[in-house]
């Protein structure tokens, strides 16, 4: 077996140059755990960026990946219907808000996004997006014209047209920014690379009815949020609004590529008019069934609400204890956020050393998203581990 140093080489080498990942080569992971090559053991709060919802090596999951692998990996969805698509399909309308029950299957965050933003503009002739300053929602060209931060934006621009941001929970900013030509209002119910930042009481409902009021389609990204994260299947369960438009992947595959764009039946694609060769494969499909069934079966929303209230509760204490080091804790569910007054690296490397491994979210937030089966023994580690390295 090759060491450390000579795969990192070779990823190096060969890599595109888009990544600096962490000097760590990660081989196995079980549940909440991972292992590097050189055997040491990492109890995981980063989950692939909130992809491991199951945890890793889930046994139930495994099995279903692998007797489909076996059965059948590729059936493009524009030639032939597929049974575990239907099935899919099928389960996943079942948890979506009511009246959303159409759905074009992808394999990325992005690319839900994509077939988001091109619906608003078929279905309503517009041009119009408007999004929130802090949204981040993809890197394809179209998504990152959606995305607010600067430093991803500006080696690409001219972007494409028609995009404008207004301050994330400023109904006011909202108001004056729809216009006869906007075709749709995009947000995030919980901003997550931005740093975790939940919508203020009524924004969401407010967005809801100012698109109401102007015939624009609102469209809730729910790539990070969704699929229990929050707690509830998806996050703006929480505030009792219902979009038009529902964008998932990250936890939806349980690490598999899934990505899907939900909406209402009264809106719809006309043949040609998107397409995805990989999306809605009946691997992934097979995938995003077990995911949905395991989440259900084993009651993982409750226990994503009692340990995530545990863990937010857990470091809001620690705020109180340091004010001289952090400024806040927030979040929702098990997607939890630490803000610093100083930069999040030292911290980051300080939980790695004690086998915690964590999230930026900028320069100075702490990230936390673990997978839904973490525990309380295991969120109380992670506080531990966090009191001695702020101290």
């Amino acid at each position: 077996m090759s060491s450390a140093e000579e795969l990192i080489d070779i990823e190096t080498a060969h890599g595109s140059g888009a990544y600096r990942p962490r000097p760590l080569v990660m081989v196995r992971g079980a549940g909440t755990r991972l292992w590097d090559i050189e055997g040491r053991e990492y109890l995981d709060c980063a989950t692939g960026i909130g992809v491991a919802a199951l945890g890793h090596a889930h046994p139930v999951l495994v099995q279903a990946i692998a007797e489909q692998a076996g059965r059948l990996i590729t059936c493009a969805a524009g030639y032939y219907y597929n049974d575990l698509r239907a099935r899919f399909l099928a389960k996943l309308t079942e948890i979506t808000p009511p009246g959303l029950t159409r759905v074009f299957l992808s394999n990325s965050g992005a690319e839900a996004v994509e077939a988001a933003m091109k619906l608003a503009r078929v279905c309503t002739g517009r041009p119009g997006i408007v999004a929130a300053r802090g949204g981040f929602h993809g890197r394809t060209l179209g998504a990152l014209s959606a995305t607010w931060k600067a430093p991803y934006r500006r080696p690409f621009e001219p972007l494409v047209p028609g995009f404008s941001h207004v301050p994330f929970g400023d109904p006011e900013a909202l108001t004056e920014a729809i216009t006869d030509r906007t075709a749709a209002v995009l947000l995030e119910p919980v901003q997550g690379e931005a740093g975790i930042y939940p919508a203020p009481a009524g924004y969401l409902a407010e967005a809801r009815r100012l698109c109401n009021q102007h015939d624009a389609l609102l469209i809730f990204d729910e790539v990070q949020s969704g699929l229990g994260r929050s707690g509830k299947w998806f996050a703006c369960e929480h505030y009792g609004v219902i979009p038009d438009v529902l964008c998932l992947a990250k936890a939806l595959g349980g690490g598999v590529p899934l990505g899907a764009t939900v909406f209402r039946r009264e809106l719809s694609f006309e043949k040609g008019q998107h397409g995805s060769t990989f999306g809605g494969n009946p691997l992934a499909c097979r995938a995003g069934l077990t995911v949905i069934e395991q989440i259900a079966e084993n009651n993982l929303l409750d226990n994503v609400t009692q340990v995530g209230n545990y863990f937010l509760h857990g470091l809001q204490a620690l705020a109180k204890t340091h004010p001289e080091k952090v400024r806040e804790a927030r979040g929702l569910g098990l997607m939890l956020a630490l803000q610093l007054r100083g930069r999040a690296a030292p911290l980051l490397q300080g939980l790695q050393e004690r086998g915690i491994l964590a999230l930026s979210a900028g320069p100075t937030t702490l990230r936390f998203l673990p997978p839904l089966i973490f525990t309380q023994a295991e969120a109380e580690r992670v506080l531990s581990a966090l009191a001695e390295v702020l101290a």
